[in-house]
């Protein structure tokens, strides 16, 4: 602006015009236009104009601007879930026309402050995602935790299945433990069906495979047929569409006065839950919703058939370097004889064996049967430090 007042206020007897226009990089063009201007209506009329068009037939319609801030709003103040693809879901649901893309909407709310820009966020591109094919070949399981207002916290336990995101069952209980893991999966397995696997984190109440052992959950699942499975340890990620799960609840129940009781916050939870499965779209699964994708394809079929039961365990203390075990310590595994007079627990069946020392897995092999003496490859007799 300081600027456009020298040019106005210029003296053209006594200014080099072409000069005056370098210096400040402008050209004559715009120095007799900004005096034109200023001669014409004085200050005022040298702020910059608007470069927007007069007219814009391809604008918005400023009534589905209207319902689409309406919805934003609504979305927000209900669920939470107030994302463009949920409001123009919405806005087909409403017969809303002309009907704006998800970009539109978008740039909408960004118009209208809605949008906190979070350009830290790691790209959905860069994600590995898998998905299983048909309704109950895989579910998902997990634990959160939620405050009542009486000051106690509750455990939120939740059964998703993976390819449809149906919630299958979502519970809440003082304390969750592996003995209710299993009724509440037998109640979500009497409505839908049995899965042909249950997929947990290393949790105590899921599993105690990383720890050597199995929880009665693992045993149930096994004896029904259904193949349990653990993610990595550290990687949450393996059961991210439960995790995801549980954000969207809380996100919900944020929204909410916190419940007085358990049987309160299990009425939220059976209140959110009939939503999610059947009114909110998902973009996980082509902004249908969980029950419409349930539907798409039959379930896949588990025929109950138990599945046979993990190693057998055999306790004793490493001697020359080996483990030795089996009802008559048939087999010797080499180890190394830097464990030698320490206790080790060796899990085995008809082929495989792994060796845990002080619950750390030392060796992992392939029984060879034809042999009594398992090598480990290593040089023979006790090291020099």
């Amino acid at each position: 602006m300081d600027v456009r007042l020298r040019v106005a206020v210029t003296d053209l007897k006594t200014t080099n015009v072409s000069a005056l226009c370098a210096e400040h990089k402008i050209s004559r063009e715009t120095f007799y236009k900004w005096r034109r201007r200023y001669l014409q209506g004085g200050v005022e009329a040298l702020a910059p104009l608007s470069r927007a068009p007069k007219r814009s037939p391809r604008a918005t319609p400023p009534v589905v601007v209207d319902a689409v801030i309406r919805l934003r709003k609504e979305l927000d103040e209900l669920t939470g879930d107030s994302g463009a693809s949920s409001i123009q879901y919405h806005l087909i649901q409403a017969g809303v026309k002309p009907l704006p893309s998800e970009s539109t909407i978008w740039r909408i709310l960004v118009r209208h402050g809605f949008i906190i820009p979070a350009p830290q966020k790691r790209p959905k591109s860069s994600m590995r995602r898998f998905a299983a094919s048909a309704p109950n070949e895989l579910w998902q399981t997990d634990v959160t935790e939620w405050p009542i207002a009486t000051g106690e916290v509750a455990d939120i336990l939740s059964f998703l299945d993976d390819c449809s995101r149906v919630i299958l069952e979502s519970r809440a209980f003082p304390k969750v433990t592996t003995i209710i893991v299993w009724e509440t999966f037998c109640q979500a397995s009497q409505r839908w069906g049995l899965p042909v696997r249950q997929l947990s984190d290393n949790g105590l109440i899921f599993s105690g495979k990383a720890r050597g052992f199995e929880v009665e959950f693992e045993k149930n699942l096994r004896a029904a047929g259904v193949k349990p499975i653990t993610s990595r340890p550290y990687h949450p990620q393996t059961c991210g569409k439960i995790e995801r799960w549980h954000q969207t609840l809380k996100k919900w129940l944020r929204r909410r006065p916190l419940a007085n009781s358990i049987a309160e916050l299990q009425t939220q939870l059976d209140e959110f839950v009939h939503y999610y499965n059947n009114d909110r779209p998902h973009r996980g699964i082509g902004r249908i919703t969980p029950i419409e994708r349930w539907n798409q394809t039959p379930p896949a079929i588990n025929l109950g058939t138990g599945i046979a039961g993990p190693a057998q365990r055999r306790d004793g203390t490493i001697n020359n370097g080996c483990a030795n075990f089996d009802a008559n310590n048939r087999y010797r595994i080499h180890v190394g004889r830097e464990y030698d007079g320490q206790p080790f627990s060796v899990y085995h069946d008809d082929t495989h064996a792994a060796v845990y020392i002080n619950g750390l897995l030392i060796r992992a092999l392939t029984l060879d049967t034809s042999r009594s003496y398992q090598p480990s490859g290593r040089p023979r007799g006790r090291r020099n430090n």
